[in-house]
């Protein structure tokens, strides 16, 4: 065998030699090749077919012993190299190579000679020096045996990947050079919303560095209410919708919030699917701004600020519009300064604009959000009231009560450049409902309502409607007619009586009857929604309270009567109060009786408007007071079994309504029977209301329900007539006993 030459390039390099000497390619070291490996090597690499095979392949693919001798190339050297394949296999590998390019590689070299797998990057020249090729190499160490034999060569041409990654490079640079020339904010972001590219304008504006901008999203700079307005535009965008223009508010760097329009296009794959979205956006806040001050010349007044009278009529027609699709009430408020150009021409002009920007100012705290409050003109004020529910009577309560807190508001003293100036309103009110009236026609009732209540003396409310008039008069005296009834004790208690299966007396219902001085006997009905509007529930709910704890004292007296429990119904807002337990238990406390003898009733609807509160008073009153617990009315609202089985109740009380109609309606009698078997499973006591025939009572009775309360038994009596009744029964049952 011929001896291989050293490369004179590097003949003189310690190091090389060393290596070389170290990797046997001396002559006198080439005698001693393994015949075993020249064998494997031979029979693994010189199959016809893995030729055909590789020759197809773009690749360089080669193989080198442990000596650096070739045994193997594809077709690939031909082209890259320019010679035969004869000609490369069984050559060294710095023969092929040449000087230079074997010095580069050859750590590369030692490194797979020692059983690492090795990748690195290289420029070959090609064979005719047309071009160099951009190459990637791959050494694949050929262990077998747990020694290195050789290694495999894969060096692939990456050239067009190269040029197209400059071609790219160069590409962004150019894109950055002219991006961040620009004035305008300026993203590149993901279909997730993550940013992949911020200008340097957009980052001075927001306050962040270009590493804090890469992989965020961009909802922290919007403003928080625009959020959505956003994500719904941006949801617009498709292949044949690419550009989507947003204007929205977004906060800078120092806080402020300004005004943007976004240019926004998508940019979609070949199967439509959005993959990037490109971002221009420019502060348009000066322009709004302009906007606003256009707006408010034509919609508001100069110096109230309210809006004005164009804007009035625009919102009316759009009120009554709404009116009619919803079918819901509003009301036009007209309000006029009373005795206004006394004042103006007494305190100046210039404290009359003082005085109707505090009248502004004031009606406005006095009114909903969704109301509209303007100026009308001179001393002249509007208000539009909607969305006042579908029954007339009540919707005009609700007007004539924000009526009321205006006039209120507006009769109270001004203080006006340190002077004090006394002034009022009069206020006309036109309810309605629908387009059934004009616009015009509609102020001009309201107008008339005003005069009206001027006629009848200032500093009133007057509704257009007699009628509507005359509610709200009616309703007005019976609040008034309330306070005194309060103040001097026109309320009484009656006692409705409550018997067992065996018609034994067991206790009473206490029910508020009102006898009032002029009109008799006012019925709960008529009152108690007046009661809880005003607020005046909660001071006759703490008289009942009270009232029916003496009672139950004065009973404790007498043998025969100091087993009754006494039922006290209980207001939403009177339960509701924080203090609520605290009262039960002054009261108990007050006239000493045995909580076992108060029972406390409440509705469905309370029960369930905060579970987690009744449940957690419900278990005071019940577990520490004593207290007995009473479902009211069960049936006609919405309890559920989970519910039912996490309130600490005692009792249920099936409603009046299901038991009229037991014995000749089907679904009332079934109903009436699911929840006596309810109650049962959860061991409630059951009582029925309303029961005012022996069929009723039969049909009860033969379904288990133990306890009746209704007027076959008695009505609702006075204390004297109750006491009397009771005097006809042999013994009070001692329920407390049975439960």
């Amino acid at each position: 065998m011929k001896s291989p030459s050293i490369p004179p390039v590097l003949a003189n390099s310690d190091e090389v030699k060393a290596s070389v000497t170290d990797n046997l390619i001396w002559p006198e070291e080439l005698s001693k090749l393994s015949i075993a490996s020249d064998q494997i090597a031979d029979s693994m690499l010189s199959s016809s077919v893995i030729q055909k095979v590789l020759d197809y392949l773009p690749s360089m693919v080669g193989y080198w012993d442990k000596d650096l001798k070739n045994r193997f190339v594809n077709k690939a050297y031909e082209l890259w190299f320019g010679v035969d394949v004869s000609q490369i296999v069984g050559k060294y590998i710095w023969e092929l190579l040449g000087d230079e390019l074997y010095r580069l590689n050859l750590p590369y070299i030692h490194g797979a000679l020692n059983g690492e797998f090795q990748e690195f990057e290289r420029i070959i020249p090609n064979a005719d020096g047309s071009r160099s090729r951009h190459s990637l190499a791959h050494y694949i160490p050929d262990i077998r045996d747990g020694k290195v034999h050789g290694f495999f060569v894969l060096v692939t041409d990456i050239s067009a990947i190269k040029e197209a990654e400059a071609v790219l490079r160069q590409s962004e640079e150019r894109f950055r050079s002219v991006v961040q020339d620009q004035t305008e904010v300026i993203s590149r972001l993901r279909a997730d919303g993550t940013y992949i590219f911020v200008n340097d304008v957009y980052c001075r504006f927001f306050g962040k560095t270009e590493e804090e901008m890469i992989g965020s999203t961009w909802t922290p700079v919007v403003y928080p209410e625009d959020v959505q307005h956003v994500i719904a535009e941006l949801s617009t965008m498709s292949q044949a919708n690419p550009v989507v223009m947003i204007e929205n508010r977004v906060l800078s760097a120092s806080g402020q919030v300004h005004w943007m329009q976004f240019s926004n296009r998508g940019i979609f794959d070949e199967h439509g699917q959005l993959t990037e979205i490109q971002s221009v956006g420019r502060d348009i806040s000066d322009r709004k701004r302009a906007e606003e001050e256009i707006q408010n010349l034509a919609y508001k007044d100069a110096l109230t600020g309210l809006f004005n009278r164009r804007h009035l009529l625009d919102r009316l027609h759009i009120a009554l519009a709404a009116s009619a699709r919803s079918m819901q009430y509003g009301a036009l408020l007209f309000l006029d300064l009373d005795k206004f150009k006394v004042i103006n021409d007494t305190q100046g002009h210039s404290d009359g604009d003082l005085l109707l920007i505090e009248v502004a100012k004031r009606i406005n705290a006095c009114v909903r959000e969704v109301d509209t409050v303007a100026r009308q003109g001179g001393d002249e004020f509007v208000v539009l009231v909607e969305r006042l529910g579908a029954n007339l009577e009540d919707a005009s309560r609700m007007a004539a009560k924000i009526a009321e807190t205006i006039r209120a508001a507006l009769a109270e003293p001004y203080q006006i450049n340190q002077s004090n100036i006394h002034s009022s309103s009069s206020i006309g009110v036109s309810v309605f409902c629908g387009q059934d009236k004009s616009v015009e026609e509609l102020i001009k009732r309201a107008d008339m309502a005003m005069y009206q209540a001027k006629d009848g003396g200032r500093n009133r409310v007057r509704f257009f409607d007699p009628q509507m008039q005359k509610l709200v008069e009616v309703r007005a005296l019976l609040e008034s007619d309330l306070h005194h009834a309060l103040e001097t004790e026109q309320f009484e208690l009656h006692y409705q009586l409550q018997v067992d299966h065996e018609n034994q007396p067991i206790g009473a219902e206490a029910l508020i009857r009102w006898i009032h001085p002029q009109r008799g006997m006012v019925s709960p009905a008529h009152f108690i929604p007046v009661a809880e509007e005003s607020g005046l529930i909660l001071n006759i709910g703490d008289w009942v309270l009270d009232e029916a704890c003496r009672q139950i004292a004065v009973w404790s007296a007498h043998e025969k009567m100091g087993n009754l429990v006494l039922a006290v119904n209980i207001s939403a807002q009177q339960f509701k109060q924080a203090n609520f337990v605290e009262q039960v238990v002054s009261a108990i406390r007050k006239h000493g009786i045995d909580p076992s003898r108060l029972k406390l009733e409440l509705t469905e609807s309370v029960a369930l408007d905060d579970i987690a509160d009744v449940i957690a008073k419900k278990n005071l009153l019940r577990q520490e007071v004593g207290v007995t617990l009473s479902l009211d009315d069960f049936g006609t609202g919405f309890s559920s079994l989970s519910y039912l089985k996490r309130l600490p109740l005692d009792q249920i009380k099936i409603d009046q309504s299901f038991v009229r109609d037991i014995t000749t309606d089907k679904s009332d009698a079934v109903m009436v029977k699911t929840i006596i078997d309810m109650a049962q499973n959860f061991s409630l006591n059951v009582i029925a209301e309303g029961v005012e025939t022996e069929a009723q009572l039969a049909f009860l009775k033969q379904h288990d329900c133990m306890a009746y309360q209704g007027y076959l038994f008695s009505k609702p009596l006075p204390i004297e007539q109750f006491d009397a009744l009771m005097k006809h029964y042999g013994s009070v049952v001692d329920i407390t006993k049975l439960v």
